[in-house]
């Protein structure tokens, strides 16, 4: 769901100039620790509002959410390994039409399918865009195939938003009502997804929720929740595990690490390895206060993460496995 370059080229030259780092994944960057930083900056964080990101299993690919100004653009962006170094980030092919707003990347952890949001519309002659809705992409021997809008077993009824999938195939995704909506979920069966289902309880208590994201074995769910005591402002991310019984916990605040005061924090994902979690964030780095103004300073906001738009932040998954152990060390109550 949607709530509403010289250096660039530069960093990214230099980055690929080492071969190590060329060959790396994730772009060749250190990995974080247990402070967050922004992913990428001056490679994929280049101060535009950006936030959802989606991994090859192997790594090998990167793609990346981008917001323009207002909303009114909204495109997917890629890298990949090709010839032992990573490739300048571009326009993903099928993301290209400026007609059509796409975000949302979401990749199986086979490696098989690619999912992602868009307005794009059924019929390729209209010139009009349609309601959001979850489309899918399978993978070819060159890149992938032509995406497809999923059935209304899913997409129908209004928009549809933040496809996410486990190993078996279940599709999970966000139904829009108001500044919020509903966790849904559609079980891959005979070769087609089935009628989709509410969450049941303790998941869906009100539609104050955004983008959901599973756990590829569905030990957990990721949930930005807005309007809980225990916030510490706007959306905040929050966790249900599941128990070794089946059952799944209250909602477990993620804490400080991912959460803060700003507003836009509508988007969590862990990397294929488990090591690394990616969020989005509007937090700002204070670089211009505590010294008199430059205008050079304020021009360089532009490009910089950090700068209110949104980022895509990275962190070091440690505390997300210490949350997790501590909430099943918990009994649960009758």
């Amino acid at each position: 769901m949607v709530f509403p370059a010289i250096k660039a080229c530069f960093l990214f030259g230099s980055f690929l100039g080492s071969s190590l780092l060329a060959q790396a994944p994730y772009l060749g960057q250190p990995l974080p620790g247990r402070e967050a930083v922004p992913f990428a900056e001056g490679v994929l964080n280049t101060g535009h509002s950006t936030r959802d990101i989606a991994l090859m299993p192997d790594g090998s690919e990167v793609y990346v959410g981008l917001f323009l100004p207002g909303f009114h653009k909204a495109l997917i962006i890629e890298s990949h390994q090709a010839e032992g170094a990573w490739t300048p980030p571009e326009v993903a092919p099928f993301s290209r039409d400026p007609r059509w707003r796409c975000l949302e990347p979401c990749i199986s952890p086979d490696g098989r399918r690619f999912f992602f949001t868009s307005d794009r519309p059924v019929d390729p002659k209209s010139g009009k865009p349609g309601p959001f809705g979850i489309w899918m992409m399978e993978r070819q021997v060159q890149g992938w195939s032509e995406a497809r809008r999923l059935p209304d077993t899913i997409n129908g009824g209004g928009n549809t938003f933040y496809p996410t999938v486990t190993r078996d195939g279940t599709l999970y995704f966000l139904k829009e009502e108001g500044q919020g909506g509903w966790i849904l979920r559609s079980r891959w069966k005979d070769g087609a997804w089935g009628v989709a289902e509410k969450l049941p309880a303790p998941f869906n208590k009100d539609s104050k929720q955004a983008n959901p994201r599973v756990d590829p074995d569905e030990r957990f769910v990721l949930v930005p929740l807005l309007g809980r005591p225990d916030s510490l402002g706007g959306a905040d991310y929050y966790a249900y595990f599941k128990r070794p019984d089946g059952s799944w916990t209250e909602p477990v605040h993620l804490g400080p690490t991912v959460n803060s005061p700003a507003n836009d924090e509508y988007s969590i994902n862990l990397s294929p390895d488990g090591k690394v979690v990616f969020f989005g964030s509007d937090r700002v780095i204070p670089r211009l206060d505590g010294h008199p103004l430059r205008w050079s300073e304020v021009l360089a906001e532009r490009t910089l993460s950090g700068n209110g738009q949104t980022t895509l932040w990275w962190v070091d998954a440690g505390f997300l496995w210490d949350l997790r152990a501590k909430a099943l060390a918990h009994p649960k109550k009758e």
